[in-house]
């Protein structure tokens, strides 16, 4: 037998699910995302449960940054999630688990009507959770970790936190010129304590703070005696003063 005839038939297989197949669409899943779930399902099959990012990238002729705003998407429609668990070796490791999308399939096929999504040529409206993800790795000038995306999602799922709250952490991040998450959870914490759950509620509260450091300085008092200024003669350059 030819060795790459020995390669294919041997490679091993990626089964899937005919209704999978069939009702991905229904579930919100899009053709972009299904390639990437199938390329991760294909190595994680393989034994290996948390793949490299940018071998699917290499096998959707992908760039890395691009998978990772598809798992982004995956994450926030709660189709995927990055666990913690504990390996042979008795060290802690990362997996993907896709179990959220077979749940939501099951749910769809247990509607008595399904309607399937249609696509035309208008823009689909921003997911503020996507713009989260993207606005954060713009700032930061590099694709975010899947630990960092997990992070992120736990501010969405876990916290609660407003988009537009995450967003105004951010600002001020990198005003700072603080380019990681921790010091935006720090950020973040510090609001949820004092109760500043919106964004309007952050910005009055800032400009509340300005205007207390304002009245709060002291000011400046006239100078009087020997150590008050000269005054200025009031007479042009070249002309004698009037007596």
């Amino acid at each position: 037998m030819e060795p790459l005839a020995h390669a294919l038939i041997y490679g091993g297989e990626t089964t899937l699910a005919n209704a999978l197949l069939a009702h991905y669409r229904e579930i919100g899943v899009t053709n972009d995302e299904f390639l990437v779930y199938l390329q991760f399902k294909r190595l994680m099959d393989q034994g290996d449960q948390f793949p490299d990012a940018a071998v699917v990238a290499k096998a959707l002729g992908e760039t890395t940054n691009t998978v990772f705003q598809r798992l982004h998407e995956m994450l926030a429609k709660k189709l995927l999630t990055i666990e913690s668990v504990t390996g042979a070796d008795q060290k802690i490791h990362d997996r993907y688990n896709f179990d959220g999308l077979y749940d939501k399939l099951v749910v769809a096929l247990k509607q008595p009507e399904r309607t399937t999504v249609t696509t035309n040529n208008t823009e689909p409206a921003v997911n503020p959770r996507q713009k989260v993800f993207t606005t954060i790795e713009r700032e930061f000038g590099r694709p975010l970790s899947q630990i960092e995306m997990q992070s992120i999602s736990k501010w969405f799922d876990e916290d609660h936190y407003d988009p537009d709250v995450i967003e105004l952490a951010l600002r001020e991040a990198v005003l700072r010129q603080v380019y990681n998450l921790t010091y935006m959870d720090r950020i973040l914490l510090n609001w949820q304590k004092r109760n500043l759950t919106t964004a309007q509620q952050v910005e009055a509260e800032r400009q509340r703070s300005i205007e207390q450091r304002l009245n709060s300085a002291p000011k400046p008092q006239r100078q009087t005696g020997q150590n008050a200024r000269p005054k200025i003669p009031l007479f042009k350059i070249g002309e004698e003063e009037k007596k």
